[in-house]
């Protein structure tokens, strides 16, 4: 067999293994393989073409990346959006004076301003909702506030962690144990047989 124009012929032998190899020639075989040179030389694909001979595969994604970066965008519009509505639906309480208001709680735990802010804070917006806001009233002078406290505290005790469970147990029995308002221990002992 002759070889074709862009062909190259490349020879390959080996000796089987156990052969006889003292004759030299003996147990060789020989093997051809010819090689078209077109193989060498194909077009070469550029990434640009590849990729888009990804994005026609059945197995890439069918979105487009612009509708991705739309779906985030509308996905954080509407967060907003919900937000501000319930900032509507919270009245006062969804304000930003609001906001400070109840972070001064926090910040003034425990120092001779907690009263003034609690006061003030509970004759603009009432009680709290939240749960670590209405423990921080637990710490406050008016005995009825504290009653209040601890009445909307029981409400939300069932979805508290375990933690925070025993540590509203504990604040509780000390309230029975320490309150010099007759009303708030009675009120802190009867709750604990509860809890």
């Amino acid at each position: 067999m002759g070889r074709g124009r862009g062909e190259r012929s490349v020879t390959f032998s080996f000796s089987p293994v156990g052969g006889n190899q003292e004759g030299g020639q003996a147990g060789k075989i020989e093997k051809k393989m010819v090689r078209h040179h077109d193989e060498d030389e194909r077009e070469k694909i550029s990434w640009r073409e590849i990729d888009r001979r990804r994005d026609r595969s059945p197995y890439a994604p069918k979105e487009a990346p612009q509708d991705r970066v739309r779906s985030r965008r509308s996905e954080w519009v509407m967060k907003k959006y919900r937000k501000e509505a319930d900032k509507l639906f919270m009245g006062k309480k969804g304000t930003k004076k609001h906001q400070k208001a109840h972070n001064d709680i926090d910040r003034y735990h425990g120092t001779d301003q907690f009263e003034a802010t609690v006061k003030a804070y509970l004759d603009q917006y009432g009680l709290p909702d939240d749960w670590s806001t209405l423990s921080l009233l637990l710490d406050y002078s008016d005995p009825e506030k504290v009653l209040q406290a601890l009445a909307a505290m029981k409400d939300l005790y069932e979805a508290r962690s375990p933690i925070e469970k025993q540590g509203f147990k504990a604040k509780v029995d000390i309230l029975a144990m320490t309150a010099s308002d007759s009303d708030l221990r009675d009120f802190a002992e009867e709750m604990l047989k509860t809890l």
